[in-house]
């Protein structure tokens, strides 16, 4: 905070006018520990010069940086800064790319797989955007860039405070839902405490159902990591589209730091949603896996202190690391890890475990080539429930385990009684976590590269991404093309010895949610054997100072304690809890037509506040623990990623109001199809089971 300051010889007006500055100060102080306290106690870690002196007639001369200046001047260049935000055409903005409008196709990227056999997304997806497609074809119609109206934006940021004068402006003659205030110098910030009313401005804009905050850090990746938390709990992730960015100092390098950090990490608000045909077809998959009762993850096992377990994956740096994993194969637990089992096959070594966790068939294709089918068919599989099910039958260990945010395994554990994993979006991520959760101290990653080098060498050699005599069904074929053709698409990230790597959206998932793994088990020793991507909390580790203290004795107990994790006495019924998600969903369906029957839409921003309202109800944290959350989450907000975009790029408001009329009563109509293809899977998996049972009994 401010430091005191001496009041000898002040002129009755200069310390008046001190007194009024101070008692802003101390008022601001009370209002930010109340309500922004972390803010309050970066403010309160520093000492501060006075930002500001008076003279003897009460003339102000103020101190931010390098500038100094009459408040005049101040607002003077803050003015001409708000002339770039308040014009459409000169502001400063976040741009998503909108290229579905051009090609609808695009948006239905599983109409054309050949794994999904009841489609119903796709359908309402593509009518979405054909009506945003018709009623803007005319020219004018269409706007370059989402707008929401005139002064008018569902999110806004603030880079800077400074004297303040713009932030009266945004919050007295904008429309602005949720208006966020970031600082990188605590001076500036300090500074805009004298003179700005937090009190009254918070009040004045939260008065019309809106949201302010006020955040600080110097540390422009811890800042920008901040931000991303708080727009995710705010809103919808694709409400980040056309926000209005206000960047009070243009030559902060903290600010600029700040904001390239935000634009690196903007595609992350986009990734990890999922959709309604790809959890369809593992309830469909869980249905069989569940009837059949594999052994199910009940237990945590008690793993030897000195365990130690090597987790596979198959990118480059396996090849390498193969005569180590053979090397030390009689005292490490070793995991294999989606098609690294290929690579494994091929050197000759038998993992102990292989984890799965992909419900399409191609899963099956790699592991029914025929020289990893006979290696693996003595390895115990642990799969998910929604696993293809010819998989768990490839072994005579077939083991399921539990995943987060998954619809299928609903089916098999309804109460979540058993522990749930992180798994996505790679098998090493299913692998890594599994055991740290299990309870392994020492864990060694090999070929968790998750980048490369090179983009032609992106798995490794030994794998059958590069075995040309293999024989590849139609599946398998894609599969393998897709595996070369994906790295080709990629971006520049630290490798895990100190030079940058190259790395694909997925592989960077894959990282971010492999460090939380391994950051809720401090305690835990991880390795990163890789040449690919840095993973924090995983010490670098060259293949020469590998040292495998753990025995053979360790080895075995900890299989054998991993093993008996697995049991068959849970209780379920797949049907009866399949039929529980079918009025779960019949609920949601009441509510969301009651939320759009008590909102009018009036305007752009009316159809956007709507749609908030819907994520809103959706991601309630007692919605999030349904069972039916993870069926609808990514589905919806794809189509309100769609609906959004739609309703900005949209010239004339009377006509993004129709669309958006339209838009709500697709959604509805999207979730009556929803559970209608629910029901039609219901129905068909017990004719299934019936004529079998009447197959069976004419058999005997």
């Amino acid at each position: 905070m401010t430091e005191p300051i001496e009041q000898d010889e002040l002129t009755p007006l200069q310390e008046a006018y001190l007194h009024k500055l101070m008692a802003t100060y101390q008022a601001n102080l009370y209002f930010f520990k109340d309500i922004f306290p972390l803010t309050f106690e970066h403010l309160m870690r520093v000492d501060l010069p006075l930002p500001f002196q008076i003279g003897p007639n009460g003339e102000v001369m103020l101190n931010s940086g390098r500038y100094i200046g009459s408040p005049r001047e101040f607002v003077d260049q803050s003015r001409l800064i708000y002339r770039y935000f308040d014009d459409p055409a000169l502001r400063p903005r976040v741009n998503v790319t909108t290229e579905f409008a051009d090609d609808p196709n695009s948006a239905i990227p599983q109409a054309f797989s050949p794994y999904f056999e009841r489609l119903t997304e796709p359908q309402y997806r593509l009518e979405l955007i054909q009506r945003f497609v018709d009623m803007t074809s005319a020219p004018g119609q269409r706007l370059r860039e989402p707008d929401f109206g005139e002064r008018t934006l569902p999110l806004a940021v603030v880079f800077g405070t400074g004297y303040g004068w713009h932030l009266d402006r945004l919050v007295d003659d904008w429309d602005i839902k949720y208006l966020i205030i970031l600082d990188t110098d605590i001076q500036r910030l300090n500074l805009s405490l004298y003179f700005v009313d937090y009190i009254s401005l918070h009040q004045r804009f939260i008065a019309r159902g809106r949201y302010l905050t006020v955040d600080y850090d110097d540390n422009a990746e811890r800042l920008g990591w901040n931000l991303r938390g708080l727009l995710q709990r705010l809103g919808p992730p694709y409400f980040v589209q056309g926000a209005g960015l206000f960047f009070q100092d243009y030559d902060s390098d903290r600010v600029r730091a700040l904001w390239d950090v935000l634009q690196r990490d903007m595609w992350t608000f986009y990734r990890g949603w999922g959709f309604l045909d790809d959890e369809v077809l593992g309830l469909s998959h869980a249905l069989k896996n569940g009837s059949a009762r594999y052994p199910l993850y009940t237990s945590k096992p008690a793993i030897p202190d000195d365990a130690v377990a090597f987790v596979i994956g198959a990118g480059p740096s396996l090849d390498p690391l193969l005569p180590v994993i053979r090397a030390n194969r009689d005292r490490a637990v070793v995991v294999s890890c989606g098609s690294a089992i290929t690579a494994l096959a091929r050197a000759g070594i038998k993992p102990d475990f292989h984890i799965e966790i992909e419900r399409t068939s191609s899963t099956f294709a790699v592991l029914n080539d025929p020289q990893t089918r006979a290696w693996v068919s003595d390895v115990p599989i642990m799969g998910l429930p929604i696993l293809f099910p010819e998989i768990f039958r490839i072994t005579t260990r077939p083991l399921m385990f539990q995943k987060e945010l998954d619809v299928g395994g609903y089916l098999v554990d309804f109460f979540e009684q058993y522990q749930r994993f992180r798994c996505n979006p790679t098998c090493t991520n299913g692998g890594v976590d599994v055991l740290l959760r299990m309870g392994f101290r020492e864990i060694y990653l090999m070929g968790v590269d998750l980048g490369f080098k090179d983009a032609s060498k992106h798995h490794s050699q030994a794998s059958i991404y590069f075995d040309d005599k293999v024989e590849k069904d139609e599946i398998l074929k894609g599969v393998v093309i897709h595996g070369h053709v994906s790295p080709q698409v990629n971006k520049a990230i630290p490798g895990n010895f100190g030079e940058e790597v190259r790395s694909t959206d997925t592989f960077i998932h894959s990282r971010d949610a492999m460090q939380m793994s391994i950051a809720e088990h401090p305690q835990a020793k991880i390795f990163n054997l890789n040449d690919g991507a840095l993973i924090d909390g995983a010490a670098p580790l060259h293949l020469a100072d590998i040292a495998i203290t753990a025995s053979a004795e360790s080895r075995a107990q900890a299989i054998a304690a991993m093993l008996g994790a697995f049991s068959t006495e849970y209780d379920t019924d797949p049907k009866e809890n399949f039929r529980l998600l079918l009025q779960q969903l019949g609920a949601v369906r009441e509510d969301f037509s009651r939320i759009c029957a008590a909102r009018e839409i009036h305007s752009k921003i009316d159809a956007c506040e709507l749609l908030f309202s819907l994520h809103e109800y959706l991601f309630l944290p007692e919605h999030q623990s349904t069972q039916i959350f993870p069926l609808l989450r990514g589905s919806l907000q794809h189509m309100g990623r769609f609906f959004y975009d739609c309703v900005g790029l949209i010239s004339e408001q009377d006509r993004a109001v129709e669309y958006a009329k339209f838009g709500f009563d697709l959604i509805q109509r999207f979730l009556a199809a929803t559970q209608e293809t629910l029901e039609s899977l219901l129905a068909d998996t017990l004719a299934a089971g019936a004529e079998r049972t009447a197959g069976e009994a004419g058999n005997d």
